[in-house]
């Protein structure tokens, strides 16, 4: 008898688990062995680490997926089986067909966006006959000729789902005052904000306290905006996997310079270490250049290598599509945002990360600064979450998962390395992170009023990273945590050090968003804006930083305005940093042309006649979904701006008590608290604890991976 060996699953699902068949002739095949058998042998060979003689059988489907069967009617010794749990509610009809989709979600800790599979790119999927599926509200009954349509509701099955705008960089509500709307169905309540979009986070909070348990996908398919975002958001995260991480990207906050006269360069004294214009031609330099502070709006369409960190490399195509369009930063306490509009296209060579302001401003008074650098000054202690795309939970606790997170000046996305500041008492910065996931943490939910909008008590949010962490002093490993697993460090770490693994290969290390220092940007780069003759290390910024903080807690009037506040929460980058546009539109609370009622009207158009066909994504993205993106991503679209919404109402907030984590408020956004959070640091090896026992992670207790919490 051939060894059977069973085959563990990765993490990860995108299932709905509501996502099931109705009628009585349905019954699920438990366990699922058919599927198991095939995925597993299937999964092996893929892997290319099937053996000879050898079965393999899965451990389990991914959660939230199951099988069930129906005999035919017209031949019941008949037996047809349909996988179901399919976020967009389509089943699978094969472990086949059911194979790549599985393979996806394996591949990209269970997100399915940009799944290749044909259920995933088929406009109505592989339905069964007969009875349909608790995902359509109306379907026509089989067996029988000439019957009409029934509805298929039975109240356990029928939730009032709540669909989430996933966007990158959002102009939601700016505000939403009173009690929500309620819309009623069946045993279930939906809520809606004042545009008429479904409240997701409430709507899922609401369904967590009913189940206990929930981990579903946050979808909006009634909003336009999520449904464009569908459509750019996979080539979006593929873009930033492939670019590096010194370039600059849309939303990003930089220091540039408008104009370098012709034949001039820009160079560092090696005496003075200030950064002046050469002029080759009394071989001496010639004066200061005057740096601004702008927000990128778009970023080079054209490939960018290490030499256009700051020689202007010779381009086949205009600036304007070679380069980065920059607006000057507009001040957050100023209604006035005329500067946004005095855009200008400038090459990457012109441009520097803020985070390096100090190291280049240093040697200039504060009064001949370009007014920008205070503005930009003014908003580095914001932080807007964006790409909200899994809501999972275990009552009264849960976490969102995000694609990417704004920091200050910074855009984070999951697979990115960035430094991390030192914990008190320690000099300087020596630790690495690669970003495995960005959460959310919703806590104390059965504590909180379950209305967001009155003045109850509000549940706590917290905001936390989680990665492999890697550190350039030895002395803060372990000889058991290095493995041939561990030894690998991402390409952007190459050429500063040694790396040492803070944490075992089955680990990971969880950091408050505020322990972010900021990308880790390629030595090669790092060298020619910072030339150093010595070894390269990780610290350049970071005083700076703190500087900046520090000045934006003092003159940010959003976070002054609250008593011991120090950080402000946006619910988008827009909101995060004020901005009335973006590119030339109008954002957020002053798109004055965003009409919700139109667009849901052009939502049953796309949905066409039949209400059970699932929603597609758009192929194009209206006005008022306005985000940055990448060109590549919204190369389909009418300009280089991709337009987008993120989400309105975030459902919740924090308070400054001891015991309260940072949070967005009532209004989709409050000012946060976590300068206690480096304070309370301690050696990380004194912090190694199962999931169980970490504070504030009772939603992982079922995670076979240990935290280390930092």
């Amino acid at each position: 008898m051939p060894a059977q060996v069973i085959v563990p699953l990765k993490g990860g699902s995108d299932a709905d688990a509501n996502h099931r068949p109705v009628g009585p002739t349905y019954t699920q095949v438990d366990p699922p062995t058919l599927y198991l058998e095939k995925l597993g042998q299937q999964w092996m060979k893929a892997r290319g680490e099937a053996r000879p003689g050898v079965t393999y059988i899965l451990e389990a489907l991914p959660a939230g997926y199951a099988l069930f069967q129906k005999p035919r009617v017209s031949r019941p010794s008949y037996v047809d089986k349909w996988l179901y749990g399919h976020p967009n509610h389509k089943p699978f009809d094969s472990p086949n067909r059911f194979f790549p989709h599985f393979q996806y979600l394996m591949e990209n800790e269970g997100n399915s966006i940009g799944c290749p599979c044909t259920v995933c790119n088929t406009k109505g999927g592989v339905l069964p006959k007969g009875e349909g599926s608790s995902s359509s509200s109306k379907r026509s009954s089989s067996g029988a000729s000439s019957t009409k349509s029934t509805q298929s509701t039975p109240p356990k099955r029928k939730l009032a789902l709540a669909p989430v705008p996933t966007s990158f960089l959002a102009s939601a509500p700016y505000q939403h005052k009173g009690r929500p709307k309620m819309v009623l169905t069946g045993m279930d309540a939906s809520r809606v904000d004042e545009e008429g979009t479904p409240d997701v986070y409430r709507n899922l909070i609401d369904k967590l306290k009913r189940y206990g348990e929930l981990d579903e996908a946050v979808m909006e398919p009634m909003s336009m905006d999520w449904r464009a975002e569908q459509s750019i958001l996979p080539e979006l995260l593929r873009s930033l996997e492939e670019e590096l991480q010194w370039v600059p990207r849309a939303g990003d906050i930089v220091l540039y310079i408008g104009d370098i006269p012709e034949g001039f360069e820009l160079l560092q004294n090696e005496s003075t270490g200030e950064h002046l214009f050469w002029d080759p031609d009394i071989e001496d330099f010639a004066g200061e250049p005057t740096w601004q502070a702008g927000l990128v709006g778009q970023t080079p369409a054209d490939s960018v290598t290490t030499e256009d960190a700051v020689y202007q490399v010779q381009k086949e195509t205009n600036v304007s599509i070679s380069g980065v369009r920059v607006e000057p930063l507009p001040d957050p306490n100023d209604g006035n945002k005329a500067l946004s509009k005095r855009y200008k296209y400038v090459p990457v060579s012109q441009t520097r990360p803020f985070i390096l302001w100090k190291e280049y401003l240093g040697h200039i008074a504060e009064k001949d600064w370009h007014l920008t650098i205070k503005n930009a000054l003014s908003v580095m202690a914001t932080m807007s979450l964006m790409g909200k795309h899994r809501f999972r939970g275990h009552w009264p606790e849960a976490q969102i998962y995000c694609h990417g997170i704004y920091i200050g000046s910074e855009m984070l996305a999951v697979g990115d390395t960035v430094r991390l500041l030192p914990k008190a008492g320690e000099a300087e910065c020596t630790d690495i992170l690669v970003i495995k996931s960005i959460r959310l943490k919703l806590l104390n939910l059965d504590k909180a009023s379950t209305n967001d909008y009155d003045e109850g008590r509000p549940y706590n949010s917290e905001c936390w990273i989680f990665g492999s962490a890697y550190s350039t002093d030895s002395s803060r490993t372990s000889k058991e945590w290095l493995s041939a697993a561990n030894a690998l460090t991402p390409k952007s770490a190459e050429g500063y050090a040694k790396w040492y693994p803070l944490h075992p290969s089955n680990k990971e290390l969880a950091v408050p968003f505020s322990r972010i220092l900021g990308r880790l940007f390629e030595h090669d780069a790092m060298n020619l804006w910072l030339p150093s003759n010595g070894p390269r290390d990780l610290d350049q910024g970071r005083v700076g930083l703190l500087e900046a903080r520090e000045f934006a807690r003092a003159h940010d009037q959003r976070i002054t305005a609250s008593l011991d506040a120090t950080w402000f929460w946006g619910d988008s980058r827009a909101e995060a940093l004020d901005l009335q546009t973006v590119n030339g539109l109008d954002v957020s609370r002053y798109d004055a042309e965003r009409d919700p009622r139109e667009l849901r009207k052009k939502i049953k158009v796309i949905e066409g006649v039949g209400r059970e066909q699932n929603p597609r994504p758009a192929t194009g993205a209206p006005r008022d979904l306005r985000v940055f993106m990448a060109p590549s991503a919204a190369s389909t679209l009418p300009t280089r701006t991709s337009i987008k919404r993120e989400l309105g109402s975030f459902s919740g907030n924090s308070s400054t008590d001891e015991n309260s984590g940072p949070g967005p408020g009532r209004n989709g956004h409050d000012v946060i608290d976590l300068s206690s959070s480096d304070d309370e640091d301690e050696e990380i090896r004194q912090h190694t604890r199962v999931v169980d026992d970490a504070p504030s992670m009772s939603q992982q207790k079922k995670a076979k991976v240990m935290v280390f919490i930092d």
